[in-house]
């Protein structure tokens, strides 16, 4: 049998097993050279192909309606390529290798420059449906104990060799699972962070290339903080799009939610905010509001109170002005989410710099 075309294989031990499961291969880096090859590639495996667009397919029912992937997204098969390259730098041995990082750096720059910011409705989808279960990647690393020492294998089972006969030879394992944040801690640099083999800026930018991947990781560690980006903040100008990011937020839960409000808020705390941007964001709150309590997460006949700031909004510009904000019934709009007699309108409400970024409410002198 013939060799697999590079392509293939890294289909096939890289992006399939993100997309469905299974061990995901990093082996070496790879440099924009291979990236050009890819996308030069005349014949790739249909039949992988196929597979890989109809996994792509069922994760992106999981948010919304969706026709069948017929054609492989390059941009985002671009995107695992710096994912690749990221996640070998958290090996412990590249901690220590300046010139291996700097050069990884440049090679991803590169790729996330070639990749682009999401232009259209299809692009981000098709990105997050690749990179969607990015946030459930691990590593197994296992430490092994014998009666002549020990030895430590990351990422990679130990030989069998030395695993055999573990009663005559003392053999002891102990696995260890290094989840996704903690994998990203490794490409930080501590004290000597923002030179030029500092990594975690290449993560946020991979990230913020997948907007509904970005949001789907709203509740990940500070030191990777998540904040409301130009590509995100477009991909809510579309109605689908914003409602798939509304499922991935309200599905996420609890965390996610005060993640987003306190990006939302420190958005529109920030100078030079544009008030067409609050106003994006102000929608997006309020429908998810809508969604959550037409969800029926919340108690019967009362708005759901995982939501304070776009609850706190709701309150302050009553149902009038919400229905016509939101081009909704306003009859409809009272059945779905009905006044709140025992919540008291504050009088300097958390939802006063939204709203008046927004232009729905004067500031206080």
């Amino acid at each position: 049998m013939a060799d697999r075309s590079p392509l293939a294989a890294f289909l096939e031990r890289f992006v399939l097993p993100l997309l469905t499961g299974g061990p995901v291969h990093v082996q070496g880096v790879l440099p924009p050279a291979a990236l050009k090859g890819f996308v030069a590639e005349r014949a790739p495996d249909a039949t992988l192909v196929t597979r890989v667009c109809q996994a792509m397919t069922t994760r992106l029912a999981r948010i919304g309606p969706v026709t069948p992937i017929g054609a492989l997204p390059m941009d985002a098969v671009g995107l695992c390529a710096v994912w690749h390259n990221l996640l070998a730098l958290t090996h412990p041995e590249a901690r220590g290798s300046t010139r291996l990082r700097r050069k990884v750096r440049a090679w991803c720059e590169a790729m996330l420059l070639w990749a682009d910011a999401p232009r259209t409705r299809a692009e981000v989808a098709l990105r997050h449906a690749v990179l969607g279960r990015l946030e459930v990647l691990g590593r197994v690393d296992t430490h092994v104990s014998f009666w002549a020492g020990y030895a430590d294998f990351v990422g990679v089972p130990p030989p069998k060799v030395l695993v055999a006969w573990p009663n005559l030879r003392r053999v002891e394992e102990t696995r260890r699972r290094v989840d996704l944040a903690e994998l990203l801690r490794a490409l930080e640099l501590g004290p000597a962070a923002g030179g030029d083999d500092d990594l975690l800026p290449i993560a946020r930018a991979a990230l913020a290339a997948s907007p509904l991947t970005d949001l789907a990781l709203a509740d990940r560690p500070s030191f990777m903080g998540f904040a409301w980006g130009p590509p995100l903040l477009n991909a809510l100008s579309d109605a689908s799009l914003r409602g798939a990011a509304q499922r991935i937020v309200l599905r996420k839960g609890t965390a996610s939610l005060r993640a987003v409000e306190s990006a939302t808020l420190a958005l529109c705390r920030a100078e030079g905010t544009p008030g067409i941007a609050a106003g994006s964001l102000l929608r997006f709150h309020l429908e998810l509001l809508l969604t959550d309590a037409l969800s029926g997460r919340g108690a019967q006949g009362a708005p759901p109170p995982s939501q304070p700031l776009a609850m706190d909004a709701f309150v302050r510009l009553g149902h009038a002005r919400v229905a016509a904000f939101l081009d909704l019934d306003e009859d409809l709009l009272r059945r779905a989410l009905p006044p709140d007699p025992s919540r008291p309108i504050a009088r300097d409400p958390p939802s006063a710099p939204l709203l008046q970024r927004a232009g729905l409410m004067e500031v206080r002198s």
